[in-house]
């Protein structure tokens, strides 16, 4: 069995490609769902609270929203939270990745923003950065999240930091079209990596 990765900024559709590779038979791991879970780790849950008060740990869980509006917009925060995560989600993916190979489908998928921000990367057979412009995730940003306008930019702003990622990547795809348009670049990447 194949392992991937699917990367790239948030906006830009990897849930979508994750979406299309599914439907052809492939295992698909939501990063983030595993990084909800580190969350929920005693350790990582201790030294949260350590660094950023205990009013982000209340109730013996990480309030996510008090967390996010802390290190949103501060890039010192931010590198201090993925200090702390980072090693443990890197371990997760890798498990879960191990756990997919077993299953007998083609390929299994990690989803993960953070791939390449990972320690210790899991191993990885292809990485795919799906990409599209800033204006663009900015609006799927906002029409999912709920967020205003302004606030999707400012999401999209303060993660550019990890623009330089996407270079890194075996395969990039832009997704700044229509859902046809995505489907076809998915096929493509399938007949051409897949099998």
């Amino acid at each position: 069995m194949k392992r991937w990765v699917v990367t790239g900024p948030t906006g830009a559709g990897k849930s979508a490609v994750t979406a299309l590779l599914a439907a052809r038979g492939a295992v698909v791991i939501d990063g983030d769902r595993l990084g909800h879970a580190v969350l929920d780790q005693p350790a990582v849950r201790e030294a949260i609270g350590a660094r950023f008060g205990a009013r982000i740990v209340a109730g013996g869980t990480v309030d996510r929203a008090r967390l996010g509006r802390a290190v949103f917009g501060a890039p010192a925060q931010l590198a201090a939270l993925d200090a702390i995560v980072h090693g443990p989600l890197g371990e997760l993916m890798s498990a879960a990745l191990d756990a997919a190979v077993g299953t007998g489908a083609p390929l299994a998928v990690l989803e993960a923003a953070v791939y390449y921000r990972l320690p210790a990367p899991p191993r990885a057979d292809l990485v795919v950065a799906v990409l599209a412009p800033a204006a663009v995730r900015a609006e799927r940003l906002a029409a999912r999240a709920g967020l205003t306008p302004d606030e999707a930019r400012a999401r999209v702003r303060a993660l550019s930091h990890l623009d330089g990622d996407w270079s890194r990547a075996d395969v990039t795809i832009t997704n700044d079209g229509r859902a046809e348009d995505l489907a076809a670049a998915v096929a493509r990447l399938w007949a051409a990596h897949a099998a």
